[in-house]
């Protein structure tokens, strides 16, 4: 039983160490490596560029993480839910087509895109945020004075304030200035050198996609080991 076990997850853990070199546990276990990224100057930088996920995502010839292609991940319709200020709405959407393109191969909700007409702003809203694996907030002074913004922040942090889902972004703001609920999580800094902030963003939800899916992987293992326990008991 214990070789089927080790067969069943071999591939996992070798997908696992293509994303990040470190063991998913460390890092899941951790409440302040929920985003895994901060700004650049931090040291963290160097480890994170030396994954073998590339500063920049592959060619489109090279094969997408195979953990986009988990059940887990297509559980969901989105991977990254983006809320923005409406006047920040060129760099929302040049961060989806970042995390979009083929060589990336991620599934972004912009409202202003995806949001149906007709339909209500508040309820569909929430089912983005409810329908997506991570919630990145892109937070500018734009952000903290808009009313709408911080209502969304406060959707996703009752959603899951520790869950390792939620991905500040900032541009042009002090952390001085971020709103209190933020100020204890690491943030992205897209202020010096946007493309390997947005580099960071998508390696941050690939991470979050392999931890989960791991965990749903062990946990419907140990289901069938039980399962067939009872079985041979009977």
């Amino acid at each position: 039983m214990f070789s089927w076990f080790r067969q069943r997850f071999g591939k996992q853990r070798n997908d696992l160490d293509q994303v990040q070199p470190g063991k998913c546990s460390q890092t899941c276990s951790s409440g302040h490596s929920s985003i895994s990224t901060c700004s650049s100057g931090h040291s963290n930088t160097s480890s994170s560029s030396s994954s073998s996920i590339s500063a920049k995502p592959s060619a489109s010839d090279q094969p997408l993480p195979s953990v986009l292609s988990s059940p887990y991940r297509s559980s969901l319709r989105y991977d990254v839910f983006v809320c923005h200020n409406d006047e920040d709405s060129d760099l929302a959407q040049s961060l989806a087509s970042f995390l979009e393109a083929p060589s990336s191969g991620l599934r972004c909700y912009l409202h202003e895109r995806d949001c149906p007409a007709g339909g209500a702003v508040s309820t569909e809203l929430l089912q983005a945020v409810q329908d997506s694996h991570c919630w990145l907030l892109l937070v500018t002074p734009n952000f903290v004075k808009d009313d709408w913004c911080l209502y969304q922040m406060h959707q996703v942090l009752s959603e899951g304030p520790m869950s390792q889902r939620i991905i500040p972004a900032v541009v042009n703001m002090p952390r001085s200035q971020l709103p209190l609920e933020l100020r204890f999580l690491f943030t992205v800094d897209l202020n010096t050198n946007k493309e390997f902030g947005y580099t960071l963003v998508y390696k941050t939800v690939l991470h979050y996609l392999f931890c989960e899916t791991q965990k749903e992987n062990v946990h419907s293992a140990l289901f069938c080991m039980m399962k067939l326990n009872v079985m041979l008991s009977a």
